[in-house]
């Protein structure tokens, strides 16, 4: 323990003097290879956790004290020498010692379920590409701000390059972002290790600050997160879905030095819409999904429930694997005295996906919607696209008010790009997250005659799609067309039309047994009726 140091208050006032004089910040890259040592243990002495004593020495030597027994704490007790020895025993070529201390404000990480591939390929972007930014994007709930805090976690454990680290929360209780000066004076305070204050900082402007701010990230590979980007974006507007609001044009301008500028820093965004104004060049945008039926289950069984395999893949499946839903459905099903932990009660009871806490989530995002983008959310909505693929043409058919240009460019746009339209490349398709199909048709059911025109639409779609002749049905999948088409005609009440297919079905089925017919999958209700 004789071999434990740490500086007195009056010791650093000290020190803090002579490092004024020399120009160097309190983690200066020279001062660090003058003292051979680094810069996590620099850190250490300014907050006076105890280091070693010889490393005490070389640092209070490096800025030109000799009589390092003038910055020293004469009196420490034995208790808390107990507690940080070792740590202050680790050698000073240790990992431990190469790494940044984690920022005060990072969120905490709480029933963490490993997203290894989304942690490795953070990872590679971040640190070995020439991406300078990385844009994680995704609904609310889905676990973007967990998936970046981690990151920082086990980036702290390892061996990075980064020197220093910095959250940036832009989310407030209003809503709308913090103001520039406050979140910019926060990120020269984190990064300079204390030396610019907000003080420093308030005879500076936009451009003084953000020249400031560049210098450090010049001087030594930073990470900077900007957590809940989306709120400094325009709303209400689809032409402008992923723009910079207005009055957040100094944040505008902040991003674009940042991305746009030399210097061997990485910034981290994440958002529940597209950041559409940033640089594509330097930028890589991440879309975050729910998790796979395995890890949604292993979720769900943290919390004791009563359940059998099938129940709990049943929950992860209705839910599409979105955490935060589990984990709020799984609260339910375990504190609710209706279920008392019983899965297979509550599935027995519930038909529906949006109880309260999670419709909450659903609603913050449907309020930054323009007119056009509700209207078109709220009648796709009655689209099943887990019995038959969406196209654009499906899209098209419920909105004949506008051109397909508008459709498509503007409003389909401003859809995926606030993550609630999604495109599948491969099946050169189209959906909606359950959660946001049901907060849709919900939306659409509260005006009775636009639920059946959107229904009635859907019918007329699916009747112009064109089938094999009737004499080549073989099998489900050659008039899967017709089935969609009797279901929109049931919905929307148009009881001739359904009864229509069910007569041309049944003309052209005469010859399928029992069997085939049971294999075919079809509907219930519509199977009934055929095989009368």
């Amino acid at each position: 323990m004789a071999g434990l140091l740490r500086a007195s208050e009056e010791g650093l006032k000290i020190i803090d003097m002579v490092r004024r004089s020399l120009g160097w910040n309190k983690a200066d890259e020279l001062w660090c290879q003058a003292a051979i040592t680094s810069k996590a243990t620099l850190k250490r002495f300014w907050v006076r956790q105890p280091i070693r004593r010889e490393t005490f020495i070389d640092i209070c030597k490096a800025v030109g004290v000799k009589n390092w027994q003038d910055i020293v704490e004469r009196e420490i007790k034995e208790p808390e020498l107990l507690f940080v020895a070792p740590i202050a025993d680790i050698p000073l070529d240790s990992q431990t010692d190469r790494t940044f201390p984690l920022p005060e404000n990072l969120p905490p990480v709480r029933n963490w379920v490993q997203r290894t591939k989304e942690i490795e390929l953070l990872k590679t972007t971040i640190v070995n590409s020439d991406i300078t930014a990385i844009s994680i994007v995704g609904l609310p709930g889905i676990g973007k701000t967990s998936l970046a805090s981690q990151l920082i976690r086990q980036s702290h454990a390892e061996n990075t390059p980064f020197a220093s680290v910095a959250w940036q929360s832009l989310q407030s209780a209003t809503g709308k972002a913090p103001t520039f000066d406050r979140t910019i004076d926060s990120l020269l305070f984190t990064l300079s290790n204390g030396d610019i204050t907000a003080a420093v900082n308030a005879q500076n402007d936009c451009g003084k600050k953000t020249e400031n701010l560049l210098k450090i990230l010049r001087e030594k590979p930073c990470l900077i997160v900007f957590d809940r980007a989306e709120t400094l974006l325009k709303t209400k507007e689809a032409k402008a879905a992923g723009y910079f609001a207005e009055d957040c044009a100094e944040y505008a301008w902040l991003f674009k030095q940042l991305l746009e500028t030399e210097h061997q820093s990485k910034i981290i965004f994440t958002s529940r819409e597209s950041l559409a104004e940033l640089p594509p060049t330097v930028t890589r945008e991440i879309a975050i999904g729910g998790f796979d039926r395995d890890v949604a289950v292993a979720l769900l069984q943290s919390f004791n429930l009563t359940a059998n395999p099938e129940e709990l893949a049943e929950i992860a499946d209705r839910y599409a694997g979105h955490p935060q839903a589990l984990q709020l459905i799984a609260a339910l099903i375990r504190d609710d005295t209706e279920f008392q932990g019983n899965v297979g009660l509550f599935l027995h009871q519930r038909d529906w996906l949006l109880v309260r806490d999670i419709e909450k989530l659903i609603d913050e995002i449907i309020a930054r919607l323009s007119d056009g983008e509700q209207t078109c959310l709220g009648r796709i909505s009655v689209y099943q696209t887990s019995e038959y693929p969406l196209s654009f043409a499906g899209i098209s058919a419920q909105m004949p008010e506008v051109s397909k240009y508008e459709l498509q460019e503007n409003i389909m746009r401003s859809l995926k790009r606030r993550q609630l339209l999604e495109c599948d490349r491969h099946l050169k398709s189209y959906q909606l997250h359950p959660l946001v199909r049901e907060k849709g048709e919900y939306l659409l059911s509260q005006n009775p005659e636009h639920f059946r025109t959107a229904h009635s639409q859907a019918y007329n779609y699916y009747t112009s799609i064109p089938l094999k002749p009737a004499s080549e049905w073989h099998d489900i999948e050659d008039i899967k067309p017709l089935i969609r088409a009797h279901y929109h005609a049931s919905q929307g009440g148009n009881l001739d039309a359904a009864n229509a297919i069910i007569s041309k079905i049944s003309e052209h089925l005469q010859d399928w047994n029992c069997a085939e017919l049971g294999s075919a999958n079809l509907p219930l209700p519509l199977l009934a009726q055929v095989r009368r």
